[in-house]
């Protein structure tokens, strides 16, 4: 995580589960930093109540393994998207 401090990232993408920690911890740490990246979570087990997990929590979205490459790039592109459009929200709210 500490890396996240020193290299900002534009799309993080985590399983659910971590040898050293949890999605949910490193959630934790992305929503301090200044422009906090997506979260994408990747689980064998995508089921409905996960999603609504990593939703409530801050999350960008739920991607199932087996990946598929086009809703992979789909999901990046669109996360993405959301950060630089939140990025330009705040470049114009703080020129006003």
């Amino acid at each position: 995580m500490a890396a996240l401090d020193e290299q900002p990232a534009v799309v993080l993408i985590c399983e659910a589960v971590l040898p050293d920690g949890s999605w949910r911890e490193l959630l934790d740490h992305t929503l301090r930093l200044p422009l906090p990246p997506p979260l994408i979570v990747v689980a064998p087990h995508a089921d409905d109540r996960l999603w609504m997990d990593v939703l409530n929590c801050g999350g960008y979205n739920l991607l199932a393994i087996p990946l598929e490459e086009r809703e992979v790039f789909r999901l990046v592109s669109m996360a993405w998207r959301h950060l630089r459009d939140r990025a330009q929200r705040r470049v114009r709210m703080a020129g006003t």
